[in-house]
């Protein structure tokens, strides 16, 4: 497994649908939100996630700063072997909307789960969200993985488009099961959660809205 250095620690709770992160993040920053799907790219860009065979609990522990746990024995990526590799989406979240003559823009304070869940207007996300370069939420973060990997150690990662969107669409019986871990990471640096998160919609209002708590970003 590549070795994580220590990093600061973006809130990589995914906030699912209208809830919130289960509580300010202690002193971290803003990571959180997927929207891909897993087991290849898909109409939407989606990414590989992983399942049982590559989140198995292992024994790895990734360091984290600002108030979190230095050194977690479980985080999102515990149990995945493979190492970062660019995986971004063909087409970006912003151009399916405008194909599909979607009038919302994806992007900074638009909870992608208020559309894209069970019974709504868009096809459902298991989660999804955006993601930064700084924590003002002024330059998005492209190809990064941000991966979720449930009480169950089954993981599922997801990778930003150029405008930082990302997205998870599930495939049959593809569930987070909470509390989970949350984290995301590029070819330099990942980042973790320092709580386990109990949802899954990262630009919800009450999350990583840029008021709450700081936007999602990787350094």
């Amino acid at each position: 497994m590549p070795s994580r250095g220590s990093r600061r620690a973006p809130h990589v709770i995914v906030c699912f649908l209208a809830l919130g992160c289960s509580a300010p993040d202690p002193g971290v920053e803003g990571l959180t939100r997927g929207e891909f799907s897993e087991g290849g790219l898909s109409g939407d860009g989606s990414t590989p996630a992983g399942d049982a065979s590559d989140a198995t609990v292992g024994t790895d522990a990734t360091n984290t700063d600002s108030g979190g746990d230095a050194t977690a024995s479980e985080n999102a990526f515990t149990g995945d072997t493979s190492a970062y590799a660019a995986n971004p989406p063909a087409t970006s979240a912003a151009t399916f909307h405008q194909q599909n003559n979607v009038g919302v823009t994806p992007g900074k304070n638009q909870d992608c789960l208020s559309c894209h869940k069970m019974g709504g207007a868009g096809p459902q996300f298991l989660f999804a969200g955006t993601i930064f370069q700084d924590m003002q939420g002024n330059t998005p973060a492209a190809d990064i993985e941000v991966r979720v990997t449930g009480s169950d150690n089954k993981g599922y990662s997801a990778y930003s488009d150029t405008d930082g969107n990302f997205w998870y669409m599930p495939q049959a019986n593809q569930a987070i099961a909470y509390p989970a871990y949350d984290g995301a990471r590029n070819a330099n640096t990942t980042v973790l959660m320092t709580q386990t998160a109990t949802a899954s919609s990262c630009n919800a209002s009450g999350c990583h809205d840029g008021t709450t708590q700081a936007y999602l970003h990787i350094p």
